[in-house]
């Protein structure tokens, strides 16, 4: 059994938030570049669809060989095992809403950046009128979604208060797609400061340095 985590990434991907968490939770761990987009895809992007059929990133192997997929259970299953000042306390409203605002981004905000890259996926129309109407209705979808995500937040220096958490991490994340940040700068100015806040931190400007630099 090896001591180590896997983690298949790609650059501009959801591994970011995950490489992030992970060093700052001193864990050792392998990266192997899988991006499943690119042309030719990276050099792991075969094992990576042993371990996930849809070729997913991230893709985490635990030591213990447990293949964990999707970002929010990714971060909370490490975050379990590994426990921190990245997640609040047990039984706190903080702890819930950490939870509750990370996988509605999930499933309102992720999901629709996902269609918006791969339209074609979403329809049996194959012209490209159709295609750039559901991508449309998309980004208006990942819009909406950030609108609600910017209202709760409570106006401190991180979302859920003066202290970053894991959900700080992946919205910084998920807003970096789709031009979100212009948009927050526009709309929502000081949820977009606060992500600002977030790229800034130690832990993190190294991990976006690489992906998007």
């Amino acid at each position: 059994m090896t001591t180590r985590y896997t983690l298949y990434t790609g650059k501009r991907s959801g591994s970011a938030s995950v490489e992030v968490l992970m060093a700052a939770l001193g864990l050792d761990f392998d990266l192997l570049d899988a991006t499943p987009w690119s042309e030719p895809p990276g050099p792991h992007f075969n094992a990576l669809k042993q371990v996930n059929p849809l070729a997913q990133l991230p893709t985490l192997v635990t030591p213990g060989g447990e293949i964990l997929t999707e970002s929010v259970a990714i971060l909370w299953t490490l975050l379990e095992r590994h426990p921190s000042a990245w997640v609040p306390a047990l039984s706190t409203r903080e702890r819930a809403a950490c939870l509750r605002w990370m996988q509605f981004a999930a499933t309102t905000i992720y999901t629709a950046v996902g269609i918006a890259d791969y339209p074609s996926r979403w329809t049996t129309a194959t012209d490209e009128r159709s295609h750039e109407a559901i991508k449309d209705g998309a980004v208006a979808r990942m819009k909406l979604g950030w609108d609600i995500v910017a209202a709760a937040h409570r106006g401190a220096g991180f979302f859920l208060g003066e202290h970053p958490c894991v959900c700080d991490v992946y919205f910084a994340n998920l807003s970096k797609w789709w031009k979100m940040r212009d948009y927050l700068r526009e709309r929502q100015p000081a949820f977009c400061d606060a992500m600002e806040r977030v790229d800034a931190l130690p832990e993190v400007a190294p991990v976006w340095a690489r992906h998007w630099a």
